[in-house]
């Protein structure tokens, strides 16, 4: 849920207004990423994991950073 949550989160942050910019295949930047996470690590209870925040594990999906050439990451 935390990832969907960010996924939304960083489009209500770039395209406010809902006319921002779209690849030729339609997707907005956080679209162009979904589903990916880069490298992951396992935590004690099994769960996979790619984040630490305070003392909680999650695993957020990786936003196109528009730099570059373009790529995915977890920040710029």
């Amino acid at each position: 849920m935390a990832s969907v949550i960010a996924h939304e989160l960083e489009e209500a942050a770039s395209d406010p207004q809902l006319n921002a910019w779209y690849d030729r295949r339609g997707y907005e930047n956080a679209d162009k990423c979904a589903w990916t996470f880069g490298t992951t690590y396992t935590t004690s209870n099994g769960a996979l994991a790619n984040m630490r925040l305070g003392t909680r594990d999650y695993l957020i999906q990786r936003n196109w950073v528009n730099a570059s050439g373009g790529y995915c990451a977890l920040s710029y």
